[in-house]
């Protein structure tokens, strides 16, 4: 192999530092610019020892244009503009792509570094950031790095900078994708969009092929401000709830309570949709066709998208949102039967009992009152009861076909937020593995009890076909092996294949 290759993924890179106040934007999640800058110039260093050039992938959620504060959408806009912002459109996302790297100056510095020492970076979208297909989005980005380029008299060398529309692919040697695709709840319908951009209303196609996940992130989650975190997945949604709804329940019962339309925005959402797919379809499978012939995958490209979990915004919808309505409702309706009961209980209780009108009293209002704490803190244990965490198999599961497809050793997603090493098979009986680089901003770990920090900065170490997941420690100055533990149940994925590791 004529170089390494080094993955990140999910840094969600918001606008960063407000220069008119000195603060971060409220809704900012990547403060780790530094940090980022000096692993940059650790491995142009360490590429320099050794030799090798390397390519930085950046795979997939780099830039966050779900979870940002709005811009001011002007006096005459609808009230759903003004509490959600506008529907996003590819001159929007070009302005905001452009706040995100002026509020990041030393995140860019180390994209620079990296171009200016002779390496490739590359670009690939995540569902955060699909938006990085657009042109006018990719002409904003390399625009201020090779402004940054200009300034170190090296701008000729942002021709390493690439933007590639899904995946990073070298035959017989790895698979690089973000991994949203195989997520039922973050799966777009038609991801390839690049042709969007002709479009008259391509804010409205935007917007009718969002998954679930982002219509949550942007007409609900946002609404919680920086006290939550960045969220893959319902799973890791209804964890931060139930920390929210123990710590901070006015705030929560607040923040809901002014997002009461997100629930309309879903239904909109599916209503719009119907009539846009056919001229989204189109553009998917023109563009899809050209990617598969450029590619030489052929109908190998063509089977793993039909892989995507998109097509079930309405069980998905009813499934995150109405479930756990229901059982909102559930509890409620159970409370009342329990006090309703245990009052009858005490009363017949206590009317069978010898003693003065005092000590009756006294009784009756005892235990009512244990009863009732106790009817409580067991329907509370079922209604927020943490469900044992199961690893995301739907992305192990498809790291598996695409070797079987694409016979590599090596598949990389990023998405989960969740560190991943596990071992595949390949078609002849190989190893392969499938890694899942993690993400760069703090992760939520109140009720998960693991032997990492909340801030990891892992990255995925690609060495000939030989890989390993690292992360950056910003102390030590060098890359540390990432804790990853052995699982109490060996996971098989569904074709019986592999084993793990």
């Amino acid at each position: 192999m004529h170089h390494d290759l080094v993955v990140i993924s999910d840094l969600h890179l918001g606008r960063g530092r407000n220069p008119e106040s000195g603060r971060y934007y409220n809704l900012e999640a990547f403060f780790y610019d530094e940090d980022f800058a000096r692993f940059c110039r650790y491995l142009c260093d360490d590429a320099a020892s050794r030799g090798v050039p390397f390519k930085l992938i950046l795979n997939g959620d780099v830039f966050d244009f779900l979870r940002i504060e709005p811009e001011d959408p002007g006096p005459n806009a609808s009230l759903r503009e003004r509490r959600y912002g506008a529907s996003t459109t590819p001159e929007m996302a070009a302005r905001v792509a452009g706040q995100i790297l002026d509020g990041h100056p030393r995140w860019v510095d180390g994209v620079a570094t990296v171009l200016q020492a002779g390496h490739g970076v590359v670009f690939l979208p995540g569902n955060h950031d699909n938006e990085m297909q657009w042109s006018t989005v990719q002409e904003v980005v390399r625009g201020r790095i090779a402004a940054r380029l200009r300034e170190r008299a090296a701008e000729e060398t942002i021709a390493g900078l690439e933007f590639r529309p899904w995946f990073y692919y070298e035959p017989g040697r790895v698979w690089i994708e973000h991994g949203c695709q195989y997520d039922p709840e973050n799966a777009f319908r038609y991801p390839l969009r690049q042709g969007w951009i002709e479009l008259a209303d391509a804010e409205k196609s935007h917007e009718a092929d969002l998954p679930l996940g982002n219509f949550i992130q942007r007409y609900l989650y946002n609404g919680f401000g920086h006290i939550t975190f960045i969220v893959p997945s319902t799973r890791a949604n209804l964890r931060y709830t139930k920390w929210l709804l123990v710590n901070q329940p006015r705030f929560l019962a607040r923040v809901i309570a002014r997002h009461v339309p997100f629930a309309w925005q879903v239904v909109r959402r599916l209503a719009e949709a119907i009539g846009r797919r056919e001229h989204l379809q189109a553009i998917h499978r023109r563009e899809l066709a050209a990617l598969a012939e450029s590619s030489g995958l052929g109908e190998r490209l063509y089977r793993i998208d039909a892989m995507k979990e998109a097509g079930a915004e309405l069980e998905q919808a009813v499934r995150a949102i109405g479930w756990q309505l229901v059982k909102f409702v559930a509890a409620f309706v159970s409370i009342s039967l329990i006090a309703v009961s245990l009052l009858f209980l005490a009363q017949l209780g206590i009317q069978h009992m010898d003693g003065g009108f005092g000590l009756k009293t006294f009784l009756f209002l005892l235990l009512n009152f244990v009863l009732m704490i106790a009817g409580f803190v067991a329907v509370g244990y079922a209604l927020l009861k943490t469900p044992a965490s199961v690893a995301p198999r739907p992305l192990r599961d498809s790291a598996q076909r695409i070797v079987d497809l694409v016979d590599v050793p090596l598949v990389t997603f990023g998405h989960t937020h969740d560190e991943v090493v596990w071992r595949l098979r390949r078609p002849g009986g190989e190893r392969a593995w499938y890694f899942n680089t993690g993400t760069w901003i703090a992760v939520f770990t109140h009720d998960v009890f693991l032997p990492r920090e909340r801030v990891q900065l892992t990255f995925l170490r690609v060495r000939g076909t030989e890989a390993e997941l690292l992360y950056w420690s910003a102390a030590r100055g060098e890359p540390q092996p990432v804790v990853i533990l052995e699982e109490d149940a060996p996971y098989v994925p569904t074709d019986a294949g592999p084993q793990p590791a």
